[in-house]
């Protein structure tokens, strides 16, 4: 083999090295674009959406779905798959300037959509409405805002026929085995979780909130 030729494989494969460092360096900045992309675009699509109440199946969702954190591969098939998922609201939060879809049932693709409900067909407004969000290291995306959270902001969900006002009564850093936080309640709550950390954890924040009212939409 000449060496001309061996100089020119030399280049080549030094410059698939820095290729290949740029693509991991940046990966996680590629990744939280696209998240953010996918959940503005549940966002829109529900509040395009003519005001009618969805019809959703009734499904046997005994077992709560093994819930990952997100990584490229995951989050690309989220995108770029057809969407398997049913938004059945909207969650804003005003003073953290957060607006999320909430994606009806827990699973990692709904995961990457926006807020999830803890059970598909959780009804708003009735008993403790629980919504789970991932916590990325960009705290911008999904429920990593919710962190700020504090007493007396104010919370709203919709379902396009009634708007939902929550009001925080407290936050805290509970054990991801905690689990009775979740259960139902005679009064109407809300109940946002999402982990402490960006990293592994197994402590979740959660805020608890109060309904303070509900106004039709006209």
């Amino acid at each position: 083999m000449s060496r001309r030729i061996k100089s020119s494989l030399l280049l080549v494969f030094i410059a698939s090295l820095f290729i290949v460092g740029l693509l991991l360096s940046f990966s996680p900045f590629i990744r939280d674009w696209f998240i953010g992309q996918n959940t503005l675009r549940h966002f829109e699509e529900f509040v395009e959406m003519p005001i009618e109440r969805p019809q959703l199946e009734i499904n046997d969702w005994n077992a709560i779905a093994e819930i990952e954190r997100p990584s490229m591969g995951t989050v690309l098939q989220s995108i770029f798959s057809e969407p398997d998922g049913i938004v059945v609201g909207t969650i804003t939060i005003p003073a953290l300037n957060l607006e999320l879809a909430i994606m009806d049932g827990l699973t990692n693709s709904h995961l990457l959509s926006g807020a999830a409900t803890l059970y598909p067909n959780q009804p708003m407004g009735n008993g403790n409405y629980v919504l789970f969000g991932h916590h990325l290291q960009n705290e911008s995306l999904l429920f990593g805002p919710i962190l700020q959270l504090e007493a007396d902001m104010d919370i709203y969900v919709s379902d396009k026929w009634y708007i939902y006002q929550y009001r925080v009564d407290k936050t805290a850093i509970v054990s991801e085995r905690d689990t009775h936080h979740t259960s139902n309640t005679l009064e109407p709550l809300l109940t946002l979780f999402t982990c402490d950390v960006s990293g592994p954890t197994d402590q979740r924040f959660m805020a608890k909130a109060s309904l303070i009212q509900m106004s039709p939409i006209e």
